[in-house]
């Protein structure tokens, strides 16, 4: 279809009213009409005010996209008519639409950036007349923006930088000034007008662009020193400070000015380069902790009229209070008047953190002060060295904030929550988890004497839940071999709730309590170990009908730490395990055969081994109950270790994962271990014949060989036929992985190594074929196995002797992947090889060569230079025989016109093969060297991408 105005209007209305498949069509073919070089021509008559609006827009869209895309198609003599198009353009749409206004705007701003910018106040210069003051705020606004996000080369990137930063100060200068009218004494009379606020909108956001000038990698903040830019954050936070003055809810225009402006002060004093000023700083943050108080100390109230204007102003604070930690650290320990205003800021901050009402009900602005905690802590820790007590000033703030911590976790009890809003809560309660912390590396064990406190005057279940969910997150720092009073009491807490409790939240929560602690109590003396072991251990098993994940978690880890106990309770632990509350679900019983492991291993042999019989014969009835489910169900697709609950296989759902948790318990007892397999063994080889389990199998074989890797060999026959049998049914990753583990472990001591190695890898290939991209778990595992072998155990590299060209063949095909596991997995076996068995190598080294320079130049993706450049390196350091080297293949393959691409010419090759061939020892160089080039193959030099990447190293061409 001919790109004519009517034509590209017909296109716009369909792809706004027309049906779905038809909109595609137009997009298609409305993006590609952005390309044509007749675009230049057909803006301007789309760009008529006759013209419906979507089309107004989509020529306003059009000519941005030109100057950004196609800018070389504008020769240098007609820049002066292209910006005088524009600039006619906007004044055009000067009163809207406003989308086609600020769309023209940005074409201005990338019009200019194109140019280097120049002389940025010529070019603005019809703009700056008063009537036409918005629209030179919304050009200035964006050019920054612009500038950010434009791709662009890094010698015009710099020339923009330069002109830019010289003139931001003025800019700012000007901001200023229209911020200053906030000054006025009208406005102690009377509010201001609706047009004045849009105006200090317009100067704060237009403040804050060129306040972030360059991004967060700025060098220099462009805007002067922070003390420069003291005055404009004074007028800032008067707009905030008169705002709120005016309006009993700050909403609307209103609104939007308090966040630019908050968005500007952050903007200005939130970086880097702020903090080599300290003065100026300590001022700042007195500034925001004055503007911020009377907000905070009327608005700071459960389901606040003023929700979004606090969390502008806590994320201010935040900002700022992180920025300056040092500073605020300094001045708050210090009793001057200078200190105030950071004192008056930490206060603030843990107002907002304990903000009256449940998160996130009624409040969503205290998970924003999170982060500070973090900060605060770590910098007073660093000023007050090892060699210095912390100085008592933060003691105080650190407990009231751990008070308010248990405070805020606690959930309501009487309102419902959504599932939306109950993972709120659960993230929320995970991050007061990870605060606690932070107050531990301040209070010390005065934390556990807090929280018991909090416990003890909590005056409903939700406070004492919060109570230990607090204690919980502080399991990890309890000290070793000691155990304070109010740990203890804590602990009496938690198992007094697991007995007695109903409510779900609190029994889950105790229950990780009794789970948590499990290391500490084993840790103690053995009395009181044994006895209050012994009494987590039932409490734990008492609430297993009552809540049965927490409770099997709960278990499982105090019968791993604490082994005398568990020992004592095993045949308790183990009919737990084959309990209905036990079996019910896969996941619960996984952690309750896990527990009985762990106790039976530290049981009396005897009394183990005839509970394990028991338990074993069990888990045996499952697997055949699980085998024959899924022969039923026909072992199709998705009919994995799990599937299968009909038809009475509902007992046996999970099997292998419970056989294979069970082994793992035992593997501190080798005869238990042995036991176990022996009993379950016969029920495997149905397994191995039905695809959907073969996985699950290979699991429980896997544990059984790291169970018994010293007492392994004489069983590893029998696990050999279960492995080939299952690579026969199901080649598969997780198979290769285990093999891996016994041919390296016990290819020296068992003759039946070279048999199962050949086999699994013979049927991992012919599994392959002739699309190994099809199953890339496979491809990976399976050069996994032959890097490990090929550099851990590399004479058994010729057990392969008959299929290894044909694995060469499949792995350089591979290496062209675009499945990043497989490519970088063949990549390095190849590498392996060359190292190892390089003449095993050599006839293919060439093709290999020219298909790895493909993939340099474009082939594969760029995330997948990395493993390529390992393998050029991995082929220049082998030993060739006579005639082989990197250099010949590599200038064979490049002498071919247009190889890797036609961006590369002779000068990138020759230059790309010398410095490849001279680096043999240095990954890093050689991966600068490939990554140069391949941003010439793929013609991203000197592009935003290319600055990135290789920071601002360009390649001389």
């Amino acid at each position: 279809m001919e790109y004519t105005a009517q034509n590209l209007e017909y296109a716009v209305s369909v792809f706004y009213n027309g049906e779905q498949s038809e909109r595609a069509k137009a997009h298609a073919w409305l993006t590609a009409s952005q390309r044509v070089p007749e675009a230049w021509n057909f803006v301007w008559e789309l760009l008529q005010p006759s013209k419906n609006t979507e089309v107004q827009f989509y020529a306003a869209t059009t000519l941005h996209t030109k100057i950004l895309r196609c800018w070389n198609e504008v020769p240098q003599e007609s820049y002066n008519e292209l910006k005088d198009k524009i600039l006619q353009a906007i004044f055009a749409y000067s009163k809207g639409p406003k989308i086609v206004t600020n769309r023209l705007c940005i074409s201005l701003a990338a019009f200019i950036l194109q140019q280097g910018t120049g002389d940025l106040a010529t070019i603005l210069r019809p703009l700056s007349s008063v009537e036409n003051t918005s629209l030179l705020l919304e050009v200035l606004t964006v050019i920054p923006e612009e500038y950010n996000s434009m791709t662009m080369g890094s010698s015009l990137r710099t020339k923009n930088r330069i002109a830019l930063q010289r003139a931001c100060p003025a800019v700012l200068e000007d901001m200023l000034r229209h911020l200053q009218t906030v000054y006025s004494p009208d406005y102690y009379n009377e509010a201001p007008l609706e047009q004045t606020i849009q105006s200090w909108v317009t100067a704060a956001t237009c403040a804050c662009s060129w306040l972030t000038l360059g991004g967060e990698d700025a060098a220099e903040h462009p805007g002067g020193s922070l003390n420069d830019r003291m005055p404009l954050c004074r007028a800032l936070l008067s707009v905030v400070q008169l705002l709120y003055t005016c309006n009993t809810v700050v909403s609307d225009t209103a609104l939007d000015a308090c966040e630019a402006c908050l968005s500007a002060v952050r903007a200005a004093g939130g970086t880097s380069a702020a903090t080599r000023h300290a003065g100026a700083a300590i001022q700042l943050l007195g500034l925001i902790a004055g503007c911020a108080a009377p907000i905070m100390q009327r608005d700071n109230v459960p389901n606040s009229i003023n929700e979004e204007l606090l969390s502008s102003l806590i994320t201010c604070c935040v900002a700022l209070g992180e920025c300056h930690a040092n500073v605020l650290v300094q001045y708050a320990e210090n009793e001057t008047e200078a200190g105030n205003g950071a004192r008056q800021l930490i206060e603030l901050l843990l107002s907002a953190q304990a903000a009256p009402g449940h998160y996130p009900l009624h409040e969503t602005r205290s998970n924003l002060v999170f982060g500070f905690w973090y900060t605060l802590q770590d910098e007073v820790l660093n000023v007050d060295d090892s060699e210095h007590d912390i100085n008592p000033v933060w003691r105080p703030v650190f407990s009231r904030l751990l008070t308010s911590l248990v405070k805020k976790s606690e959930a309501p009890a009487n309102l419902p929550l959504s599932r939306d809003d109950l993972e709120l809560l659960r993230c929320y309660r995970q991050d007061i988890a990870d605060t606690v912390m932070y107050c531990y590396g301040i209070l010390g064990g005065q934390c556990w004497t807090c929280v018991e406190g909090a416990y003890a005057a909590a005056a409903d279940e939700c406070g004492r839940e919060a109570a230990l969910h607090v204690f919980c997150a502080l399991a990890d720092v309890a000290p070793a071999q000691h155990a304070p009073a109010a740990l203890l009491a804590l602990l009496q807490r938690a198992l007094h709730e697991a007995h007695s409790s109903h409510n779900k939240r609190m029994l889950n929560t105790a229950l990780d309590c009794l789970g948590s602690y499990a290391s500490w109590v084993a840790s103690v003396g053995q009395t009181l170990s044994e006895d209050l072991g012994q009494s987590m251990v039932r409490a734990a098993g008492a609430a297993l009908a009552k809540c049965p994940p927490a409770a099997a978690l709960a278990l499982r880890k105090l019968a791993a730490d604490c082994s005398a106990p568990a020992a004592a309770l095993a045949p308790d632990i183990v009919q737990a395990a084959q309990s209905s509350e036990g079996r019910s679900d896969p996941w619960v019983r996984r952690q309750l055969v896990a527990a009985a492991g762990a106790a039976l291993a530290a049981a009396d042999l005897n009394v183990a081994a005839t509970l394990l019989h028991s338990l074993a014969t069990t888990l045996e009835n499952d697997l055949r109950l699980q085998a024959v489910s899924a022969a039923g169900a026909g072992a199709g697709p998705g009919a994995g270790a799990g599937a299968g609950q009909g038809a009475g296989a509902g007992q046996g759902a999970g099997a292998a994962e419970c056989c294979a948790a069970l082994m793992g318990a035992l593997a501190a007892h080798a005869p238990l271990a042995k036991a176990l397999f022996r009993t379950i063994a016969p029920a495997l080889p149905p397994y191995a014949a039905t695809p959907s389990l073969v996985e699950p199998m290979f699991h429980v074989l896997k544990q059984t060989v790291l169970s018994l890797i010293d007492d392994c060999l004489p069983l590893v026959d029998d696990i050999a036929q279960l492995i080939v049998a299952g690579f026969n049914t199901n080649p598969c990753a997780s198979g290769l992985d285990l093999v891996k583990l016994i041919v390296i472990a016990m290819g020296g001591e068992w003759k039946g190594s070279k048999k199962l190695l050949e086999c699994s890898v013979t049927a991992s290939m012919q599994a392959l074929g002739a699309e190994p991209g099809a199953r890339p778990d496979l491809t990976e595992g399976l050069f996994t196995l032959l890097q490990a072998i090929t550099k851990k155990r590399p004479q058994y590299v010729d057990w392969l002797e008959d299929i290894l060209p044909d694995l060469v063949d499949l792995a350089c095909a591979c290496v062209r992947l675009w499945e990043a596991g497989g490519a970088r997995a063949a990549c390095a076996w190849l590498g392996a090889l060359a190292a190892a068995r390089a003449h095993v190598l050599q006839p293919r080294a060439p093709a290999l060569t020219a298909a790895a320079l493909a993939c340099i130049g474009g082939a594969t993706p760029r995330n997948q230079i990395e493993h390529l450049a390992e393998l050029l390196l991995a082929l220049n350091r082998a030993s060739w025989r006579a005639g082989g080297e990197l250099a010949t293949w590599m200038r064979h393959a490049l002498a071919q016109p247009g190889f890797p691409t036609v961006h590369a010419t002779d000068l990138h090759k020759q230059k790309f093969m010398a410095a490849v061939i001279k680096e043999k020892s240095s990954k890093r160089r050689l991966l600068e060297h490939v990554q140069e080039f391949s941003l010439v193959c793929r013609g991203l030099v000197d592009t935003e991408y290319a600055r990135q990447t290789l920071a601002s190293k360009q390649l001389v061409s």
